[in-house]
């Protein structure tokens, strides 16, 4: 393996370790190996924390297999470190193990940070854009990986460093100081990557924080919307059982004018007859009568959840809104609110009642009766 300074460009002194051919049909074995788990994932759990770590290792070891050349001779440091680690993890992964997905994250990190260091062009954008995307994870559920990521974003860089600046063919302090400017500007572009990556993070989390409060609302207007289906059904079969007694209120009188009851020539048992078919239709009347009174609850409910259902159509919309309005006047929607927020109540007062007659008839009859 090459001791010398020149990087990435003195491919002849450099050590042929991913462009072996040997560690190619490696790496290749394990990329289709982890290809299949990303297809497996994907259509089992969605975009999980396992799911972007897998399509991470899926570019590394891409970029692995396209770039073997410039790996080798950007990756010095870490071949001698933890090369031998790296072959054992590629070998053994075959199967869907957490284990070895974990330890080749752990390895495949370092390589391509140090990559990314070291290389003259960089990496490519999809390898990129696999490894911003898991820049802000935690991998709670990798432990080798999450020690070594943390190892390689705070520490790695100072050891390859302390490296360079002890190598035998340092005969020179001088460009030690374009060294430290150099990791200094890594340090600078890693500082705002991460910071834009920060701003980009807090205006997602802005953004679920009003879709949750627009899923919340949407399963209040789900609710009120089954209970207004409940209230529906129960004013029709209300209105059924009202009609119906309002047709045996005609019925009734009209079975005994009609002579379907036949008359009785004995005034008494004709009386008890009349009697019967009175007792009758005050019973249908006092059902009638109930029957009526629940109608018009059920009515007003019906409003009720109506205007409830309105509100949450427009409350999030209107919480900002009024946020905003009331920093200038705090009683400017007073008014407003009382008016839109206040409960719609049926005053039927005013109105007469069905029976306020019968009312009448039953006190003139105690009256009699006192008598």
């Amino acid at each position: 393996m090459s001791d010398g300074l020149d990087g990435i460009e003195n491919h002849n002194a450099t050590t042929k370790y991913f462009s072996d051919a040997s560690m190619q049909a490696h790496i290749s074995r394990a990329y289709e190996s982890v290809n299949r788990l990303i297809d497996t994932t994907k259509t089992e759990k969605g975009v999980t924390e396992y799911y972007r770590a897998l399509v991470f290792l899926s570019a590394a070891l891409n970029e692995m297999t396209l770039m073997p050349v410039f790996f080798d001779a950007a990756c010095d440091f870490n071949i001698k470190s933890i090369g031998h680690k790296f072959s054992e993890s590629v070998q053994g992964m075959g199967a869907s193990d957490k284990y070895e997905v974990d330890t080749l994250l752990a390895v495949c990190y370092r390589f391509v940070v140090e990559f990314e260091l070291k290389s003259s062009s960089g990496m490519s954008s999809g390898l990129s854009s696999a490894w911003n995307d898991i820049a802000e994870l935690h991998f709670s559920e990798f432990k080798i990986a999450s020690t070594q990521i943390k190892w390689a974003k705070n520490h790695m860089a100072f050891n390859m460093l302390r490296e360079y600046i002890h190598h035998p063919h340092m005969t020179s302090l001088k460009d030690l100081p374009a060294t430290i400017q150099a990791s200094e500007d890594a340090r600078i572009k890693s500082d705002e990557e991460l910071s834009k990556r920060e701003e980009r993070v807090n205006a997602l989390a802005d953004k679920l924080k009003g879709y949750e409060n627009a899923y919340n609302f949407v399963g209040l207007y789900q609710g009120f919307s089954n209970l207004k289906t409940d209230k529906m059904n129960e004013k029709e079969l209300t209105f059924k059982f009202l009609m119906f007694l309002g047709l045996c209120l005609v019925i009734v009188p009209l079975l005994k004018l009609l002579n379907i009851i036949g008359h009785n020539d004995d005034l008494i048992k004709e009386a008890f007859s009349v009697a019967a078919l009175l007792a009758l239709e005050l019973m249908v009347i006092y059902f009638f009568r109930i029957a009526l009174q629940n109608f018009r609850s059920t009515k007003a409910q019906l409003l009720q959840i109506d205007l409830r259902m309105t509100l949450c159509q427009f409350i999030n919309s209107y919480v900002e809104f009024a946020s905003d309005a009331r920093k200038g006047d705090k009683e400017l929607l007073q008014k407003f609110e009382q008016i839109i927020f206040s409960g719609i109540v049926t005053d039927e007062s005013g109105i007469p009642s069905t029976f306020d007659g019968l009312d009448q008839v039953v006190k003139i009859a105690e009256s009699f009766k006192s008598r």
